[in-house]
């Protein structure tokens, strides 16, 4: 009996850390996603603008520019890191950004039809509700 106690108190702890862990996904942070944002890549001239919505059945990712063109799926949001798949023209490349702060996602995209490792920023250009 006092080993079942022990455990469940263990159990217990451990469940309220996690979901106190400064990693967790908090709702200010999926709220701080809503809003236009403007892609920065190296030496790019022109740079692409998507709206990020938050739905109730998840995150989504709109070409504001260039929208023939791209389709997003695969999105999630995590700790503080937003994934997904960009198929530019049918090839896929693969977005993993971390929110640095509420104006600020910068991370990597890999992929496409050239072989693509670079790193990229989005920067909030407005936010919406």
């Amino acid at each position: 009996m006092r080993t079942a106690m022990i455990s469940l108190m263990l159990l217990l702890l451990a469940s309220a850390c996690a979901t106190t862990s400064p990693l967790a996904t908090s709702s200010k942070d999926r709220h701080a996603l809503n809003g236009v944002w403007e892609e920065e890549w190296p030496g790019q001239q022109e740079n692409d603008r998507y709206r990020v919505e938050i739905m109730p059945e998840g995150i989504v990712i709109t070409p504001l520019t260039r929208a023939g063109n791209q389709t997003i799926r695969d999105v999630y949001f995590q700790h503080k890191r937003l994934s997904f798949v960009l198929e530019l023209d049918g090839v896929p490349v693969y977005y993993d950004l971390v929110m640095v702060n509420d104006q600020l996602l910068a991370g990597r995209a890999k992929g496409g039809a050239r072989n693509l490792d670079e790193p990229v920023r989005w920067y909030k250009v407005t936010a919406e509700p």
